[in-house]
């Protein structure tokens, strides 16, 4: 008996050290290469909030050329997984790579990354839109080789920050010609962003413009998909020059679905610009 113990016990312990071991390996910090990562900050006029900006360069990237950029929201967290994702897609296609941007938490996010102030938010959204317009993007045109027309920017978020690419697309469509709307709070303050689609429809509809819309499968309860659905829905319908893409990620949640999303969500850019 004493030997059929010891056996479970050592057996529990091989385990735990297994998950332990598989918990250490998945809390690993995604780097970008840190030759081609430049650093700055910039404080705003918009709302006196300093945000830490990454820059991550394309391979012998020429201070000369027009490069495309993608504008990372929560960059903090996903700049390096993207910047190292845009440089696999855009190898492995044999085309031009993008400058990524990573725009890192000047304020929280809840207040930067929301349209309207509500129970969840803070509604700055419009001031955070006002300073990546008016002081980040001029700033990147000025010191780096930038495309400087709307079809070369492309913005990225999840989450909340999925609902400030939408909000991006709605009300400030001049600003960026490529979003990628990852499982976005749609259904934030009584689901406004659906009114402001409609409100912008015919400013925004006829412009050429590429979509690419993610969610994760398990997200299939609550109020995620209905507003999220009803959302493409729109654009589907309503805007004739629009490169649209939905995708469902199988099997997966909330968070769980974010890297394929951005993988998934940067193919479509880099197969459609």
């Amino acid at each position: 008996m004493n030997k059929v113990k010891s056996t479970i016990f050592k057996w529990k312990g091989v385990l735990l050290l297994a998950l332990l071991s598989a918990q250490i390996s998945s809390c690993k910090k995604v780097e970008f290469d840190k030759g081609l990562t430049q650093e700055f900050s910039i404080q705003s006029t918009s709302n006196g909030a300093t945000y830490k900006v990454n820059v991550g360069l394309p391979a012998n990237y020429d201070p000369n050329g027009r490069y495309s950029t993608i504008y990372v929201l929560d960059g903090e967290a996903d700049f390096a997984y993207v910047a190292n994702k845009a440089k696999e897609i855009s190898k492995q296609k044999g085309v031009l790579n993008a400058i990524v941007v990573g725009i890192g938490y000047g304020n929280d996010r809840s207040l930067d990354y929301t349209p309207t102030k509500a129970d969840e938010g803070g509604g700055g959204g419009k001031q955070f839109m006002e300073f990546i317009e008016n002081e980040l993007i001029p700033k990147m045109e000025q010191e780096y080789g930038v495309e400087i027309a709307r079809s070369g920017r492309v913005i990225l978020g999840h989450s909340f920050g999925g609902l400030l690419s939408a909000y991006a697309f709605t009300n400030y469509n001049s600003v960026f010609g490529n979003y990628i709307i990852l499982s976005p709070s749609i259904w934030y303050d009584n689901e406004v962003l659906l009114q402001y689609e409609q409100d912008s429809r015919t400013a925004n509809k006829d412009q050429k413009q590429l979509v690419y819309m993610g969610l994760g499968e398990l997200e299939n309860s609550g109020r995620m998909p209905a507003p999220f659905e009803a959302f493409y829905q729109k654009l589907k319908t309503n805007y004739p020059n629009m490169r649209l893409e939905k995708k469902l990620q199988p099997d997966l949640d909330h968070v769980g679905s974010k890297a394929s999303n951005i993988e998934a969500g940067l193919e479509f850019y880099f197969n459609n610009r």
